[in-house]
């Protein structure tokens, strides 16, 4: 498969000379808020978060499949963009395996949705074809045993047929598939397609058949199915909103042909727009929702800051940065930073990052941390349209979306983290408006 972003594939923690980070360069280098953590190298930077977060939900995904008994089962995780689902799958793909919590180590197949496929359009070909492309990368002996002749008397023919020039060599031709259907049209796109639905069921045996193989090679059980993890589809374009309901209610049911353990990102919208109400129903399992670090409390509680998840926040940022030494407040920088991300990840290492640009040298000063919070805070401020703000109202007095909001509102609120979920422990999931988006003019001065 072609490589990815080497920006993107360097570990964290070795991108700088050491950590928490002890110079402003590193601090930038440390600070990179779309990079998921290595579930090995990057340990040093992870902070646990069970205690704020309800427990370790991918823990209890990963000893659901071990315990299934060899019966697959299916897993859908859901969380806010920059909430740490990729991190935490990864190290659930270490857990699996590796020997950790007991039993045989298990195989895993990492589909990266992002990477490999076009986020504006995805289909159930692209992400068979990006699996038999995985198998062919990571198991080649498996995928020579008994996907070459699959390939040469079904898939092959039937694909070269809309790809000019398609390679004889297999991998090449599965990427290079793979990259006309990212870079085509819609019409061309859909050519490609369909000249591969006619060949799903045989996609399905291939794999199918690949799986038993690469259960069947030492160290792993050959009783326990194959893992398949398909990160970020839940990144899939929010315009698309038809085909995304189509892609999961419709198309990736074909999936559970698969002789393995699914585990699959879905909108967070989704599960609880009425369309995603049967998704449960379709797929089977339980959707595992990664919430915000809960970093403020309920309106019913009284409101104000969470010290506990405060707390979490805050050592989270100085494992990574020493505002002790680069910062003008000190560690009072990261719980400034801690209460206005909301619990977002993503958003607090941005404020951090942004913050350490506007130097040279250090100390980076209060004001240009109130500069990084502004930069976030107006590109909420552009991206809210104002019949939204009643909505967020609402949300910042109850924590609640009022019972008439339509679906479309509270799924552009979720998408766009105006308003953050949270349920750290809780049977039921409660929302907040984003602190920087209460600092917004919009919301400040609505009637």
């Amino acid at each position: 498969m072609s490589p990815p972003d080497p920006s993107r594939s360097l570990v964290v923690s070795s991108r700088a000379f050491e950590h928490p980070a002890k110079t402003l360069d590193d601090a930038v280098r440390l600070c990179d808020p779309f990079t998921p953590l290595h579930p090995k190298e990057d340990e040093d930077l992870r902070q646990d978060l069970q205690s704020v977060r309800g427990g370790d939900r991918l823990a209890l995904v990963a000893r659901s499949i071990r315990r299934a008994g060899g019966v697959p089962t299916l897993h859908l995780l859901s969380g806010h963009l920059g909430s740490g689902k990729t991190t935490e799958l990864l190290r659930m793909q270490r857990r699996l395996a590796s020997a950790e919590g007991g039993g045989s180590p298990v195989a895993t197949l990492f589909l990266d949705a992002d990477h490999m496929l076009d986020r504006t359009s995805v289909d159930l070909e692209d992400i068979l074809l990006a699996l038999w492309g995985l198998v062919y990368e990571q198991h080649p002996a498996a995928a020579a045993k008994v996907l070459v002749p699959l390939w040469k008397k079904q898939i092959g023919d039937s694909l070269g047929t809309v790809v000019k020039n398609l390679p004889s060599g297999i991998p090449q031709a599965i990427q290079k598939a793979l990259d006309y259907i990212r870079v085509q049209g819609i019409e061309q796109k859909q050519v490609v397609r369909a000249s591969l639905a006619s060949v799903v069921p045989a996609l399905i045996e291939g794999l199918n058949q690949a799986f038993q193989t690469i259960r069947e090679t030492p160290p792993f059980d050959t009783s326990e199915p194959l893992v398949v993890l398909i990160d970020n589809l839940e990144k899939l374009s929010e315009g698309q909103r038809a085909g995304v309901e189509r892609l999961y209610l419709d198309r990736l049911v074909a999936l559970k042909g698969l002789d393995a353990h699914l585990v699959l990102t879905v909108p967070l919208y989704l599960c609880y727009a009425a369309a995603g109400a049967g998704l449960i129903g379709l797929y089977g399992g339980k959707v595992v929702v990664l919430p915000m670090i809960e970093v403020s409390k309920r309106v019913a509680q009284g409101g104000g800051d969470n010290p506990l998840g405060l707390r979490a926040m805050v050592e989270l940022l100085q494992r990574r940065v020493r505002f002790d030494l680069l910062f003008e407040e000190g560690d009072q920088a990261a719980l400034r930073i801690a209460q206005a991300s909301g619990g977002c990840i993503r958003h607090a290492l941005r404020i951090v990052l942004d913050a350490v640009n506007e130097h040279d040298d250090p100390p980076v000063t209060a004001t240009s941390v109130n500069r990084s919070m502004a930069g976030v805070q107006a590109d909420f401020e552009r991206a809210l349209p104002e019949p939204y703000v009643p909505v967020l109202r609402h949300v910042a007095k109850t924590n609640r979306f009022p019972d008439d909001c339509k679906e479309e509102v509270k799924r552009d609120l979720l998408r766009h983290l105006f308003v953050l979920e949270y349920q750290n422990g809780d049977p039921e999931p409660w929302w907040a408006v984003h602190p920087l988006v209460q600092t917004c003019r919009k919301f400040r001065e609505h009637n």
